[in-house]
């Protein structure tokens, strides 16, 4: 049997409420599945940290593995989440650039030792937060398990298998008891999360994720961290490899008509990772910016008239779509070759205009051609205004800049071209190229 010579790469994380709320293809309760990844979690660390019962699950978040070929291979405990914790409840401060060396070690011992100097709540409240609030709340869910026992709603030997990891852990006894407790149990977190990591790189949960999770739902939600990570991220080597990921997911066989919900409440669907996609290659580009306006909105006439022309331009003949698409391509070379300082790609862009600004001061704002709307091509006016005004009429429909005397608009004629580039070859004043640099600083920096 040849050995699997693959590197896998921690590539996205997920949170694991998201993952059971919006991917779980209800062949068993939330709950029950919620409860078979703690208690694998559990297994885990008992068996490295050596207690018999264990209430720290570690397990709000899971790790995707990817060999780079697949959107995702496997499902995993995730280290980062165990470390990050053990960090703030020692009051260190997390940096996603943290080096998990000797030095982070001493480190964390150090703080071990000031918690062991700790002697009142005062202290505790103040030098660890994280451990006072587990203090409080220990105290009150034993109050709680207490009544509990009163109503019969628990067995005895729940009951104690409960009650001995709360006390084991000092959460019901003195001050000092506590301190002692958690600064042993912490001191062992550190010296072997070594060894805790090495047994999550051999343990994934894909077996509960080929039972009880709809994949399909899965790769969008692993998309969606991909390019939250490029949304992120200032490192261009990591956002072209994110890119690819996400631009091979496009181009799967995953069926991608579904959606799902964020824990903020966010919807994630096709549209918004295509759009978001488009974003990050934009700033990736660094000759295109994103604003968080419509440039040039529809108005509310010409609304009912692309509803009226809907009909007629989904019957349009193969041989008509196919001139339009000609004609749409090469006015979308034309901008792009037209040595533009700064493209500005505004909200709901195939439903309103970008601009290109130019050195000289001018700006052109024009509908980008969408193969969905093969009447982009041609059925636009294009405006022209000076840099100054940009932010004065970008946001403007189009029944007011036809209004207005400071704004040119043009046809697509058959010599639109050559009126766009006299616009752009214009010579101007020293002050309006000075206009167009200060507008392309500007936007860049919003």
């Amino acid at each position: 049997m040849e050995m699997d010579m693959r590197v896998y790469k921690n590539t996205a994380d997920i949170s694991l409420r998201t993952l059971i709320r919006e991917c779980r293809n209800n062949k068993i309760t939330s709950y029950d599945l919620f409860q078979m990844f703690r208690n694998t979690n559990r297994e885990n660390i008992s068996t490295i940290f050596k207690y018999k019962t264990f209430n720290d699950d570690f397990t709000d978040t899971l790790s995707c593995y990817s060999d780079g070929t697949n959107i995702v291979e496997f499902i995993r405990p995730s280290y980062n989440e165990f470390l990050t914790k053990l960090l703030d409840s020692l009051n260190i401060k997390y940096d996603s650039n943290i080096i998990d060396d000797e030095e982070l070690t001493q480190k964390m011992l150090d703080r071990i030792e000031v918690l062991k100097r700790v002697s009142t709540i005062y202290e505790l409240e103040s030098n660890f937060p994280k451990l006072y609030k587990d203090l409080v709340n220990g105290r009150k869910y034993l109050r709680y398990i207490n009544e509990m026992k009163k109503q019969n709603r628990i067995t005895e030997s729940e009951y104690n298998k409960r009650k001995d990891y709360f006390y084991s852990c000092g959460l019901k006894r003195s001050l000092g008891e506590f301190i002692k407790t958690q600064s042993e149990m912490y001191k062992r977190y550190v010296t072997r999360r070594y060894s805790f990591k090495e047994r999550l790189r051999d343990k994934s949960y894909n077996k509960f994720i080929k039972k009880y999770f709809d994949t399909n739902k899965l790769a969008m939600l692993v998309v969606h961290e991909y390019l939250s990570k490029c949304e992120k991220s200032n490192d261009e080597e990591l956002i072209k490899e994110y890119i690819r990921l996400v631009e091979m997911y496009l181009e799967s066989d995953y069926d991608k008509n579904d959606y799902i919900v964020l824990d903020n409440g966010k919807k994630i669907d096709l549209n918004n990772i295509y759009q978001r996609l488009e974003n990050i290659k934009n700033r990736l580009n660094n000759k295109t910016c994103v604003v968080d306006w419509v440039l040039i909105p529809e108005t509310k006439t010409n609304e009912r008239v692309k509803k009226v022309g809907t009909p007629r331009e989904t019957l349009m003949n193969y041989e008509r779509i196919e001139k339009l698409r000609k004609i749409g391509e090469s006015k979308t070379s034309f901008y792009e070759l037209s040595g533009y300082l700064l493209k500005v790609v505004g909200l709901q862009k195939n439903k309103g205009y970008v601009a290109y600004i130019y050195p000289n001061g001018k700006v052109i704002l024009d509908r980008e051609y969408d193969s969905n709307a093969p009447s982009t091509a041609i059925d636009n006016r294009f405006f022209v205004i000076d840099a100054k005004d940009f932010f004065k009429f970008s946001g403007k429909d189009k029944k007011e800049l036809l209004k207005n005397e400071k704004v040119k608009h043009y046809n697509h004629s058959k010599k639109w071209r050559s009126r766009a580039r006299k616009i752009i070859e214009q010579e101007t004043s020293e002050e309006a190229r000075e206009e167009a640099q200060k507008l392309k600083i500007k936007i860049k920096s919003m």
